[in-house]
């Protein structure tokens, strides 16, 4: 994980000298400005362009997969409470649907009327304003496990696999509980593409979420 802290820090550090350059109108500091965001620059494409990974790095990128989908559990949340403003669920909306790989990546929500689960697409999710009657529950942190690690299934392309448990928050009579225990897995994706940053351009890896299940 140290990885993906030093190339955020990276990341940000650039942005902010690129910005700085913006502003400044003396010549040496806007040289000393270039200069620097080169060197930054230069940092982040020897660290994010390489087309082989380390298993140290592939392991990194597990861990970033674990954390968005944790992300995925709290934006569908969001999503699906009507007591929130609709200008921060549409954010939510936004952020929710760059998780996923593809918008016909499939997830399956619980069903009330079916005492059961129904599956949607990320497209057919984000353009119905209900989004299903119940929510999709809370993912116990401890239980996240990587199922399948991370494996090259293409050119620029690995993928891999979470295992999770998560509650309905529903009660259940017969149990006397609300939070029934369900189990799931998810795809992920570690995929090499185009991605700006600022006005620059680069190629990069990063991790995407597939099917739900």
């Amino acid at each position: 994980m140290k990885k993906i802290f030093y190339i955020s820090a990276l990341i940000f550090l650039y942005l902010l000298v690129a910005a700085k350059s913006c502003d400044n109108q003396e010549q040496s500091e806007e040289a000393r400005d270039r200069n620097r965001i080169k060197l930054t620059r230069d940092s982040i494409r020897s660290t994010f362009e390489s087309d082989t990974l380390s298993d140290a790095s592939l392991r990194a990128f597990e861990g970033t997969a674990i954390i968005k989908l944790s992300d995925f559990s709290d934006y569908l949340a969001i999503l699906q409470d009507t007591s929130k403003a609709m200008s921060f669920r549409d954010k939510a909306r936004e952020m929710f649907r760059g998780l996923f790989i593809d918008e016909n990546s499939v997830i399956q929500l619980w069903d009330p009327d079916k005492s059961g689960t129904r599956e949607v697409t990320i497209k057919q999710l984000l353009l119905d304003e209900n989004i299903g009657s119940e929510p999709f529950g809370e993912i116990i942190p401890d239980s996240v496990r990587v199922k399948q690690a991370l494996w090259r299934t293409g050119d620029s392309i690995f993928t891999g696999k979470l295992s999770y448990s998560y509650t309905y928050n529903r009660y259940n009579p017969e149990k006397g509980s609300n939070s029934p225990l369900a189990n799931g897995t998810i795809e992920f994706f570690l995929k090499h593409h185009e991605k700006t940053f600022g006005t620059d351009t680069l190629l990069v890896w990063d991790v995407f979420l597939g099917n739900v299940e």
